[in-house]
């Protein structure tokens, strides 16, 4: 749509929008870590961790890489510097979608007035937005948003792209590329998922004679498809995992990727389509994290044998959940039941303090204890459970010894790791493993049957329950308490 002889004026122009905005960002970039989320998602990229759902996997891959360019000594700096450089792009972008559509609704751009409307429109439409408030807040720090805005500007652009080609021999590979840039971007924000709807209408109304009946059919299916890639393969992929195994999971997703390959390679052009967004969908997705207390809330966390929270026997404190002092404690359990996990969280207690960290409760004897095996939390020093091993801060509580000490000073947090992985259970200390056994082996029985929970029925006999925390034995404070099913 852009005569031959303007098109490297084209060029420079949407570089020197890319230019521009990019030394602007630059320029007012944060310097270090910011506010809201973007210490989080700093830290976890450089320790390529997991943040908060969904995970943004894609975006720690990107800030991880990031992180080891050798630019500066503030590594906040160089995972900041993704934003600029993809804001620019999407401006950049930006100013491409703008030159088509202005080429579109005039005609191919053949002179010197049409190039002047169309560039201009192109830059001044592409540097508003680029200076607008809210994309020029997620161009200068460590967030999603400015990565999700250049990866919907990318699905636009080729979209229009390919409405320039749709009557060209192999215009399909537009649409194989469009649907691989919407599952990649679900690695990052579900926002692109709103390119959908554009895409299907940009092919229908390009493609096929407008009729009731038809545009219907359309709205029906792209409803379809946008329900069976945000719920039930986004949402649903964990759940899956979760009921066949990880392993069933992946030869899953092998067999759509298999079938993929055979859809391009004979040319069966919208199966390929529709295997390639689940395939980059499911390959984009990451089992979640279930937020049990982030600081605020507690709706992942009830009663041991009650309906509701015991706000009575427990409050939050500065970001923290902790046990009230001369209250009747509560022990506290999660509302689901876990089998294969691994639970995240952070104790500090005062002097003489004593606590615990359960799971596979099962509520079946009056007290979480007489179901559950416990991770102990201690103050070893000034507590007399500190003088034997077995009862010591990590210890499988009187079954088996913490192999070495990690616990930290006394008012500081400690962060605990529990692994549970095909009945196999590790228990970590300030990124320590503590000690590791076979539940329900005859190794861990006869530990049992030489303790204090011989004659419990109910004592670690279930593989899968819920996980608590113990309330009533002085004061405890507990946060970032996380878990994720394997």
């Amino acid at each position: 749509m852009i005569s031959p002889r303007y098109i490297n004026i084209n060029r420079i122009l949407a570089v020197a929008t890319f230019l521009i905005s990019f030394i602007v960002y630059f320029d007012t970039m944060a310097p270090s870590v910011s506010y809201w989320d973007c210490g989080e998602f700093i830290a976890v990229s450089y320790t390529l961790g997991v943040p908060h759902p969904p995970g943004s996997p894609l975006f720690l891959l990107l800030g991880r890489i990031a992180s080891m360019m050798p630019i500066s000594e503030d590594i906040a700096f160089r995972v900041n510097l993704l934003s600029p450089l993809v804001s620019a792009f999407a401006v950049l972008f930006l100013y491409f979608i703008i030159v088509q559509l202005v080429s579109h609704w005039r005609g191919k751009i053949n002179s010197n007035t049409d190039a002047l409307v169309a560039f201009g429109a192109g830059i001044v439409g592409s540097l508003t937005f680029a200076f607008t408030d809210s994309h020029w807040f997620n161009a200068v720090e460590a967030e999603v948003y400015a990565f999700s805005t250049f990866f919907t500007a990318i699905v636009v652009w080729l979209a229009l792209l390919w409405s320039e080609k749709a009557d060209e021999q192999g215009n399909e590979r537009y649409i194989l590329i469009i649907s691989y840039m919407i599952g990649l971007a679900t690695g990052l924000h579900l926002l692109n998922l709103l390119t959908i709807p554009f895409v299907a209408l940009l092919i229908y109304f390009r493609k096929f004679k407008f009729e009731w009946t038809s545009f219907g059919v359309l709205i029906v299916l792209t409803g379809l498809v946008f329900f069976i890639i945000h719920n039930v393969i986004i949402k649903g992929m964990p759940k899956i995992a979760d009921a066949i195994g990880v392993s069933l999971t992946g030869l899953l997703i092998i067999s759509i990727f298999a079938g993929m390959v055979w859809a391009v390679l004979n040319h069966k052009k919208l199966t390929s389509i529709i295997l390639i967004i689940i395939f980059a969908s499911c390959s984009s997705n990451k089992s979640e994290w279930l937020v049990l207390f982030d600081g605020e809330s507690v709706s992942g966390l009830r009663g041991y044998r009650m309906d509701a929270f015991p706000w009575g026997s427990w409050a939050i404190e500065d970001g923290s959940l902790k046990t009230v002092p001369g209250e009747k404690g509560i022990d506290i359990i999660s509302t689901e039941t876990f089998k294969d996990f691994e639970l995240e969280l952070d104790w500090k207690l005062q002097s003489g303090g004593n606590s615990g960290i359960f799971y596979f409760a099962t509520e079946d004897g009056d007290f979480i204890w007489q179901s559950a095996p416990e991770m102990q939390v201690l103050d070893n020093i000034s507590h007399r459970d500190g003088l034997r091993d077995e009862t010591s801060a990590g210890a499988l509580y009187d079954l088996i010894p913490t192999i070495r000490e990690a616990v930290k000073p006394l008012g500081e947090f400690n962060k605990v790791r529990i692994l549970s992985k095909d009945g196999h259970i590790e228990h970590w200390l300030n990124d320590t493993l503590l000690l590791e056994y076979d539940h329900g082996s005859p190794a861990m029985n006869e530990l049992i049957a030489k303790s204090k929970f011989r004659d419990m029925p109910f004592f670690a006999k279930a593989s899968e329950g819920r996980v608590g925390l113990q309330g009533d034995h002085g004061e405890v404070w507990y946060r970032n308490i996380r878990i994720k099913k394997l």
